[in-house]
C-alpha cells in the first residue's frame, strides 16, 4: 500500500505546482494591461503631447536651422520634384467661386506613408486621440512642404512636439511638422510644394523617428484644434 500512497503524494505536489505557476500569472492584470498597451501602441510614435506645453512663437528658437551653405546644395533640382502632383483646388472670394492651379504633394515624407494614422483613441493623449498621423522614417529622411506657402513658425520650442515647425499653406489651412532632426528655414520664409523643409527626428516626446503631421485652421498653435490631414 505504499506504493499508491507514494505516487498520490507526487500528483499532489505536481498539481500543485501547476496551480501555482497559473496563480502567478493570473495575478498580474498590470502586466496584462501593458501588453495590450503595447500591441495597439505605435513603434515609432508619440506620447502624450500634453507633457509641456509647446511654444509656437515665431520669434524664438531660431538657432538652429541649418547653415545656408547646407540646403543650397539641395537645390539644383530637387529631388523631391518628382512628388510634387497638379490638383485642382476652389477659392471662394467675396462669394464666388474662383478654379485655381495648385500644386502639392503626396506625403510630407516622400514615399513614406502613415504608418500610425489620424483619430486613433488612446488615453494615453490629452484629448484622448491621435491628434495627427505618422509617418515612420529613419532620422534624417527629407521632410517638405505639402503645399506652397509661408512658414509661420520654426522653432526648439515644441515641448513633448520637440523641434517643430508650421506652414501657412495657400489653401488656408496650417499644417504643423513635429520631432524633427533639423529645420531648414526661420519663420516667414515663403517656400514650394515639394521643397525640403527639415528633416525627420525624434525629438519630444517619442518612441521613435517618424514625423508627426497635423492640420490646424490657419492661425497659432491650439492642441487638438485638429482635421484628419488632407491638402
Amino acid at each position: 500500500m505504499e506504493t499508491p500512497r507514494l505516487r498520490f503524494g507526487l500528483s499532489l505536489v505536481f498539481a500543485s505546482a501547476i496551480a501555482s505557476s497559473f496563480g502567478v500569472a493570473a495575478c498580474s492584470p498590470v502586466e496584462a494591461e501593458d501588453a495590450l498597451a503595447l500591441d495597439a501602441d505605435d513603434s515609432d510614435g508619440d506620447l502624450d503631447p500634453s507633457f509641456d506645453a509647446p511654444d509656437d512663437d515665431p520669434n524664438v528658437g531660431d538657432d538652429s536651422v541649418e547653415p545656408p551653405e547646407q540646403a543650397a546644395l539641395e537645390d539644383d533640382g530637387s529631388s523631391t520634384s518628382n512628388f510634387v502632383e497638379e490638383v485642382d483646388v476652389t477659392d471662394i472670394v467675396e462669394g464666388a467661386s474662383k478654379p485655381l492651379a495648385a500644386k502639392r504633394v503626396a506625403s510630407p515624407v516622400p514615399g513614406r506613408g502613415v504608418t500610425y494614422p489620424y483619430g486613433v483613441k488612446n488615453p494615453r493623449y490629452a484629448a484622448g486621440f491621435h491628434t495627427g498621423q505618422d509617418h515612420a522614417a529613419p532620422t534624417g529622411t527629407a521632410v517638405v512642404a505639402v503645399r506652397s506657402g509661408k512658414i509661420r513658425w520654426s522653432n526648439n520650442n515644441g515641448g513633448a512636439y520637440g523641434r517643430w515647425m508650421g506652414l501657412d499653406a495657400d489653401n488656408g489651412r496650417t499644417y504643423v511638422y513635429c520631432h524633427l532632426s533639423s529645420r531648414r528655414y526661420k519663420a516667414g520664409t515663403k517656400v514650394k510644394a515639394g521643397q525640403r523643409i527639415g528633416r525627420v527626428g525624434a525629438t519630444g516626446n517619442v518612441t521613435g523617428p517618424h514625423l508627426h503631421f497635423e492640420d490646424h485652421p490657419k492661425g497659432p498653435f491650439r492642441y487638438a484644434q485638429v482635421r484628419k490631414p488632407k491638402w
